[in-house]
């Protein structure tokens, strides 16, 4: 059934979460590929006892270099979609198994899991959440619900689809894929999966935050 996507998680110092990932998502997937942004603990010795495929780059490029290096990979091995999920147990492989389902029923488009109820995260990240979605749908006149979701699949030929954020903004890909679809006028469909609370410390700080808002004008008007 799941022949043509290729499953790309990404770490980064996930030796609490790896393991429980690859359990479950090696029941329903084989085409897996790690991308390890040079994990100083044990996640790589971790992910070796896996059937999966691993890049681990030389030094930590960010979240955005990682997601290229997926992408170029699947393109040069030949794999129809591209699917991303975050390495830290955001995400349920039942949710994984739904957008993929989604994108080989729509054959073409970009398919967005977004998180239905926010209750279970943080007063910052929730409220951030919100407001972030808000202004976007403002911006682009559009009702995309979770524009920073990290479980998303797209056809990897998919020519409406780009980013460039790195460095400070490598937490904005997933953003950036949302405006580069609705500008270029991609088919997107949402699909709803459950929130989990990812550990205090990770995901955008308030001052990328707000970064994150001027760039949202920026990718618009550019």
């Amino acid at each position: 059934m799941f022949d043509s996507i290729l499953i790309a998680i990404f770490t980064y110092n996930e030796k609490k979460n790896i393991a429980t990932i690859l359990e479950s998502v090696c029941k329903k997937f084989k085409n897996i590929l790690i991308v390890d942004n040079n994990s100083v603990d044990n996640t790589l010795q971790i992910v070796e006892k896996f059937p999966v495929q691993y890049i681990q780059h030389k030094y930590n490029l960010g979240k955005s270099n990682s997601m290229k290096t997926a992408l170029d990979f699947a393109r040069i091995k030949n794999y129809k979609y591209i699917a991303f999920m975050d390495g830290d147990g955001q995400h349920l492989v039942r949710d994984l198994e739904k957008i993929c389902f989604k994108i080989i029923e729509i054959k073409n488009g970009l398919v967005i899991g977004y998180r239905q109820n926010l209750s279970n995260l943080n007063l910052k990240k929730r409220l951030g959440t919100h407001i972030l979605n808000r202004l976007f749908q403002f911006i682009y006149k559009e009702k995309i619900l979770d524009i920073q979701s990290g479980l998303r699949v797209f056809n990897t030929d998919e020519k409406k689809i780009n980013w460039n954020s790195t460095g400070l903004m490598h937490y904005f890909a997933d953003a950036e894929i949302t405006c580069s679809a609705i500008k270029n006028k991609c088919a997107i469909f949402q699909v709803p999966i459950k929130t989990i609370a990812s550990e205090e410390y990770k995901g955008m700080n308030i001052i990328q935050g707000l970064y994150l808002m001027i760039m949202l004008f920026y990718w618009r008007f550019n």
